[in-house]
């Protein structure tokens, strides 16, 4: 399974954000400039700068991105009913991902041994996109 997140306008700061916190580097990065048809769109020009799609390889898990700017698909809603959530191999790296994430956003649950792992925490990044940091 993929992930496909979505953003009003951010994904370039977001893809940034993430390619330093997972050591990993985007891929495909396309714009909306670049898609075929796009006079019949009637975007505004500095909606086409934006990215339509771009593609990070976390954890052997392809998540993809795109910016949502008004009158292009379903209307974009920010909501906590997806989480995103990474298995680490040690307690360096679970701090280290956590703390990352955690920078401009909200600690939702500290990092903690659960019954369920060594060590557990949730946070909601800068973006809104809600991650649980299993350690096992």
């Amino acid at each position: 399974m993929d992930i496909y997140l979505n953003f009003k306008n951010e994904s370039r700061e977001a893809i940034a954000f993430y390619e330093k916190v997972f050591e990993t580097e985007a891929s495909g990065i396309t714009t909306y400039g670049e898609m075929p048809g796009i006079e019949q769109m009637n975007l505004p020009e500095e909606a086409k700068n934006l990215i339509t799609n771009a593609q990070l390889n976390i954890y052997d898990t392809l998540v993809m991105f795109a910016d949502t700017p008004e009158g292009i698909g379903p209307e974009l809603v920010v909501g906590n009913n997806v989480s995103l959530v990474i298995q680490t191999r040690n307690e360096e790296e679970t701090k280290r991902l956590f703390e990352s994430l955690a920078e401009g956003g909200k600690i939702e649950m500290p990092l903690d041994v659960v019954p369920w792992a060594q060590l557990y925490g949730m946070v909601t990044d800068r973006f809104g996109i809600n991650w649980q940091i299993n350690q096992e």
